[in-house]
Order: structure tokens, then sequence, then C-alpha cells
């Protein structure tokens, strides 16, 4: 079959909770569209069930797109890896799973900024709704959901001592980062089932699987959108080097993350006239603000020897615990393979405000590399920046969907970011030099303990600044008053029907942590909005 009500390009975050709620009405004619592979078969499916499986996916441009930030002048002229999801669950899939909401006031700002229905109290809803909370019962929180959210059940001593460290520090210990205050440090919830990763796609896309009026189309390149007299009509999409259409009567719903979302919309004709022009694609629509306000979290980091050799890592010192980790994970789901190795973190304020701007996640292992195991025993602080004041784009590099954006996430580019990020980093040394972590502590690997004045660490941070992958904004929401706006706030593409962008591209400004929970939350709301309009319609007719 190719006819279909709804189509859903990609299972990520939002892609595979659209499709479970779209397909829950036996009605409704449902196809989901995956570049990727399924999570569902060997070995993919033992990789994507370890929270520590993703350093065994990253490395593959079968489950990662493998994009790339493009450098300037201020990272040294660096190409920042960038991995994407590229299977069932997106970036779900291949990410820390750490289940973070933002602020109260990040969403609020939202709402004053025109996009009506949006604040904090709009939204809670929608994130109680998908979730399956297996901690103390509070307001804030959902049971019920899909979407379980738990402590993991054992932790590498390091991170225990970190967030004592951080007490040592002067910092509130915080065990809900959804709670009342977000500030502190504690141990991260995380999106798992007993010990077993919970990317969206299992906890939504499974579940659905059965439905006769879901296909699921995975492997499958969506080269372009189709448009009818203004109105999104169907999609071209290429399979085992065969092309085919899919139409859609009702609408067409893009998830497929804030990279590739605004590089779809651009091949197909929504985007900047100029730019579209000069890559030979004909103009559908004009919208300048397509590809660009892309925001995500500039992340340093410093990393510390642990001489002791409780973290995780390939080693002499670690050969029983490796040795006894698949038994572990086999029987309760507990041990190395169980970590997401970012167990702990937290949040804290730089600037006297009160509301944070600094999130710093710990790892008990030396990933400076996500891609590869480390070798030698330490552990690291991330240092993210929240509410980064530089905003990059995403552009084309031709008219061909196989050839990867240019990501530019222009790093640097108002001084507020670096000096921010200067104060984080100082107060995650500070944190690392406490009397709770002394007996597990050697020296500082990187950037290395002779980098103290601010001169001298604003050049480290600028050869090491990575990012938290955390991209947002390229299709952004706005008022009729904003001309960069791409969706309004029912996240509908502007000058053109049928047509909705749904993940995180389409946040006005980044939240304030980690984006995939907020994707969910945005997507449950989403497929509230076009259920909604779909019986407005069935009623008017």
């Amino acid at each position: 079959m190719s006819d279909y009500d709804y189509i859903v390009i990609g299972s990520g975050s939002a892609g595979s909770l659209m499709a479970n709620r779209l397909s829950a009405d036996p009605a409704n004619r449902v196809a989901l569209i995956e570049a990727g592979p399924s999570d569902r078969n060997w070995p993919v499916n033992i990789k994507t069930a370890m929270p520590v499986g993703n350093i065994f996916l990253l490395p593959h441009e079968k489950y990662n797109w493998k994009q790339s930030l493009a450098g300037n002048d201020a990272v040294n002229n660096r190409q920042i890896n960038f991995p994407r999801g590229k299977l069932f669950g997106g970036c779900s899939a291949i990410n820390g799973g750490v289940y973070i909401r933002g602020q109260k006031a990040d969403y609020d700002g939202w709402a004053d900024a025109g996009n009506a229905g949006w604040s904090h109290d709009d939204v809670l809803p929608a994130f109680k709704a998908v979730e399956n909370y297996h901690g103390p019962d509070q307001p804030w929180h959902g049971k019920g959901g899909e979407l379980d959210v738990e402590k993991p059940k054992s932790w590498n001593p390091i991170a225990t001592a970190i967030v004592d460290a951080a007490a040592q520090a002067g910092h509130h210990r915080n065990a809900d980062f959804a709670g009342e205050r977000q500030d502190g440090f504690g141990r991260y919830d995380l999106n798992q089932r007993n010990g077993t990763r919970l990317s969206s796609a299992r906890a939504f896309l499974h579940p659905a699987l059965r439905r006769e009026n879901l296909t699921v189309l995975d492997e499958t390149m969506v080269r372009r959108i189709l448009f009818d007299r203004g109105r999104a009509s169907g999609i071209e999409v290429e399979k085992d080097g065969a092309r085919r259409i899919l139409t859609a009567r009702c609408e067409i719903i893009l998830c497929a993350g804030a990279t590739n979302s605004p590089q779809l919309l651009m091949l197909s004709g929504i985007g900047p006239q100029d730019h579209l022009r000069d890559m030979g694609i004909d103009l559908v629509h004009h919208l300048p603000g397509v590809g660009q306000h892309l925001q995500d979290h500039p992340t340093v980091h410093v990393a510390m020897e642990n001489p002791s050799g409780e973290s995780y890592a390939i080693s002499p010192k670690a050969l029983p615990r490796i040795l006894a980790s698949p038994f572990r994970y086999l029987f309760n789901r507990t041990g190395m393979l169980a970590s997401n190795v970012a167990e702990c973190g937290g949040f804290l304020c730089t600037d006297g405000s009160g509301r944070p701007d600094i999130q710093i996640t710990f790892l008990v292992g030396l990933k400076i590399d996500a891609r590869s195991v480390p070798r030698r025993h330490g552990y690291m602080a991330l240092i993210q920046l929240l509410r980064p004041k530089s905003a990059g784009s995403v552009r084309l590099t031709s008219n061909r969907p196989e050839d990867k954006p240019v990501i530019n996430p222009n790093f640097f580019a108002d001084p507020y970011d670096m000096k921010t990020l200067i104060a984080g980093f100082r107060e995650a040394r500070r944190i690392f030099a406490q009397p709770a972590l002394a007996a597990m502590t050697g020296d500082e690997i990187e950037p290395g303990a002779q980098h103290q004045s601010d001169a001298e660490i604003d050049a480290a941070l600028r050869r090491i600044v990575n990012t938290a992958y955390h991209p947002t904004g390229t299709a952004k929401m706005g008022p009729d008053s904003d001309p960069m706006a791409v969706v309004d706030n029912r996240l509908r593409v502007r000058g053109v029907a049928g047509l909705r962008v749904v993940d995180a591209s389409v946040m006005p400004e980044i939240i304030s942590g980690n984006t995939s929970a907020p994707t969910m939350m945005i997507a449950e709301r989403a497929a509230r909005f076009i259920l909604e309009d779909a019986l407005r319609s069935n009623i008017a007719a």
C-alpha cells in the first residue's frame, strides 16, 4: 500500500511516539519512515538494550548519520564529530538516556515570546502523560505512561563520591531535577526499565507494531516532500536503489531532528529562496528561518586520573569486573553494562540570578571520544552552557539528500558564552578538589592543571570544546510577527498546508538541559493537535 492518512518521517524521540498516538485509532492509516535499520534484529537489539551499548553503535554509519560541526577560528578550525541516531529510536537509542525536562522559566519564556499554549503549566500535563515515574508520588510526575523514569540499580563508587564532593563544595543535594528546584547535584533519573535502555522506539513504537493500520518502513531514505497546490501531498522515498511515491491524505509529520528536518525541508523547496536557488532547487515557499537559529549546548570538560581504578576502563586492574559484567547484567541488570556512564550531575548558577546557567554531567570513565572504550582509568566533568547567546545554522551542500548538510554551530560568537563556561569550568575543578574524591583522584589529564588564568583557560577550552549533542531551533516556533518563525504554535509549517515539524528543531529557545524528554513532550502535544484538528475537520465536513 502506498496511500496513507498520515506519514511520519523519522522514528526518533518524537517520531516513535507520534506513530504510536496516530495509529491508536484503527481508522487512521499511518506510515512511519526510518532511514536506518530496525532495533529489533540481532545484534542491534542487544546493543540498544544495554545502557552502555551506544559505544558499539556510534562507530558505524549504519546506525549513526556521522555528521560533523563545521569549525571556525573560534574553535581553531576543528571539525567536531556530531553523532545522530539512524535507527529505530533515533538519538534516544544512542544517547546517555538522561531524563531532564529543563526549567519552568524555559517554557514560560516560550509563551512570553508569543507562543500561546506553551507555558510550563501548559506542557506539564504532556510530560506527565507519557511518564511512568518510579520515585515517590509527586504532583509534577506521572505514573502509568509508557516512558519509565528511574534511577539505575547499581552505581559506580565514583558517582557517590562526586555527589558528596559537590555537597562539600556547598551545593544542594538534588534527588529530582524535575522537581521544585533544578539547582544542585545528584544522581540522574534515566530512561531505563529494570536496567534496560528505554529508547523512544522501545517505549512507544514496539507496542504499536502489532497494529494492522501501522506500516513501518526501515532503511528507507526520504528524498523529498511533494506538494500539490500548496499542500504537502506525499513523499518520494528510496529503498535498495528503488524509488517510489507514498501519498498522505491528511498530514505529513516531519520528525527527522534538528539537522535532518531543515535539510529535508530545503530539499523539498521550503526555506530561504536565495539558498535554494543556489542549490538548484525549485522554490515551493520562501521561509528564511529554515536552518537558522541553531542552538546547542557548547560543552567543555575536565578529565582526571583515577589511579585507584574504580572507573570504567579496559585494563588489567578492571579485568575481574569486566569478566563478571556479562553475568551481572544477564542475571540482575547491574554492573558495568547497566551503566550509562553519565550517572550523576547537576546544575549551578554563575551570574547570581539564581537561575542555573551551567549543567555539569559527570562521567565515571574517560569518554573523551564517545565512540571508543577507554583504556585508562579516569573520570570527567562535562561542563555545558545551558542558554548560549550564539546561534548557528544548517545549510545544504547540494540538492542531493545523500550529501550531509553543513552544520555551523557558531560557537563563542557572543563573549557571554565563553565567560560563563569559564565560570562553570572553575566550579567543576573546585568540586573535584574536595576531600570526598581525594582517595580516587590523581592529576588533571585534560586540559591540564597548568591552565589557570582566564586567558589560559579560554585558549584551552577552544581547543577541546565539544557539544552536548542537543541541537534545537532550526525550524523554530513563533508568532506571525516573527519573520524567522518556521512553524506556528500548533507546529504547522507556515505558508503550506498538511505539513508539521515535530522535533527539537521547533524549540524557540533551547531548554536548560537534555533535550530528549522535552522532544517527547512536544510530540505528545503535537499528536493531540493533529487529532483535534482532524476531528474539527470531520465535524465541519
